[in-house]
């Protein structure tokens, strides 16, 4: 079998492949491999077949309204969607670091296992199968975990306050349960949050293109996380580690900065060794700052309404002194206590986008208003609560 290939094609070979109309390098692996996948259980999308030929090949429409035009890009080599044939469940398969590389495995591992598995604390992405390949890639890797097929944390837009204030109650509780275990994240950015699909969505959404379903027939159409709760989760586990006790309760400074995808860390500026746990509390108050507080244009994320009651809170965990920043367990305590002093009319108030007009937001103010309304007389409650279904548990 081929092995995955470490390098991008160069930008000739990126222009000649435009539309996809053949694989990349980084999708070799997983074309070699698909009949060994599907043998253990896994199918992989049409795109991957040993014989595939783009469906768009002989007509005259675009290929971007294909299904196989989806490609699988360089920038993600080692993670690939397919379907578990046992159930037809959507899950993601990553292609694993080797212990020598990090602590991917190990830190995974450990908490999709034994009581951290089924603390309710633990927003820890799981692990369903680990599957030993018949041979190892050029760079040591020798196998691929089996975990929840999911969707990014924000990409259904938020409705209400109650929304916001149960997406952070999640997170921070999340990664207080990864500190109490002496784990530190190490990446705890925006793109390492991700959602369960399934409340949300009738039908999973494709992976290429979240506007379509998986199955490509038709357009995925998400419903409200007031009337349909999710549940968030934390992914990527390369750079994670779990540290002496000592280094978390003590704060010590052991880490040399510039690590992970957030440049924008006080003390990666400063070039000063870091404490990692000090660190992700940054990372994390700065996912929420960007998101909902400030903004960052360039990302095309605008401040919302009606969260300025996090400002002080969300400023402490990304104040430029580490030192002062609050531990995950006092950000929890904190932002319990700032949510119970909202009323039920706040959370159910619009987190519209700042950058259209007050006088927008005050236009739409009454559809909002009779929407809340059908909720409450619905029993739906404020902020909303994410109950697993009970056919959840992961495979043996």
């Amino acid at each position: 079998m081929s092995t995955v290939k470490e390098t991008i094609r160069d930008d000739s070979e990126s222009e000649l492949n435009v539309w996809n109309e053949k694989l990349w390098s980084s999708e070799i692996f997983w074309r070699d491999h698909y009949d060994w996948l599907k043998s253990n259980g896994y199918l992989l999308r049409p795109r991957y077949h040993p014989d595939w030929v783009p469906s768009w090949t002989g007509t005259k429409r675009f290929p971007l309204f294909f299904e196989d035009y989806g490609a699988q890009f360089p920038l993600f080599p080692y993670n690939l969607d397919a379907i578990r044939v046992a159930d037809g469940k959507p899950v993601m398969l990553r292609l694993a670091d080797p212990p020598s590389v990090s602590d991917e495995l190990k830190i995974g591992r450990l908490v999709s296992s034994g009581d951290m598995r089924s603390d309710p604390r633990n927003h820890c992405v799981q692990i369903y199968d680990t599957l030993e390949l018949p041979e190892a890639t050029s760079n040591g890797r020798s196998c691929i975990v089996v975990m929840p097929y999911l969707v990014p944390w924000d990409q259904v837009k938020f409705q209400t306050v109650g929304e916001v204030v149960d997406f952070c109650s999640q997170v921070f509780e999340g990664l207080q349960f990864m500190h109490s275990h002496n784990i530190a994240h190490n990446d705890a950015k925006n793109d390492n949050i991700m959602m369960d699909w399934s409340p949300l969505y009738p039908k999973p959404p494709h992976s290429h293109d979240t506007s379509m379903r998986l199955d490509w027939k038709g357009a995925s159409k998400p419903r409200s996380r007031t009337l349909y709760p999710v549940r968030y989760h934390f992914i990527d586990w390369d750079l994670s580690k779990q540290y002496n006790p000592l280094i978390r309760t003590n704060r010590i400074p052991m880490r040399l900065p510039g690590y992970g995808g957030d440049r924008t860390v006080p003390e990666f500026n400063r070039k000063e060794p870091c404490n990692p746990f000090a660190v992700d509390v940054y990372c994390l108050g700065n996912v929420i700052r960007e998101k909902f507080i400030e903004g960052a244009p360039i990302f095309d994320d605008y401040p919302r309404r009606n969260v300025g009651f996090m400002r002080e809170l969300i400023a402490d965990m990304t104040h430029d002194d580490p030192s002062k920043r609050p531990t995950m367990d006092e950000v929890v305590v904190r932002f319990e206590e700032i949510s119970k002093t909202l009323s039920w009319w706040k959370l159910r108030s619009r987190v519209s986008d700042k950058r259209f007009p007050l006088l927008l937001h005050r236009l739409y103010s009454p559809i909002h208003c009779s929407v809340q309304l059908s909720h409450i007389l619905r029993l739906k409650r404020a902020i909303p609560k994410h109950t697993p279904p009970k056919d959840s548990a992961l495979p043996s």
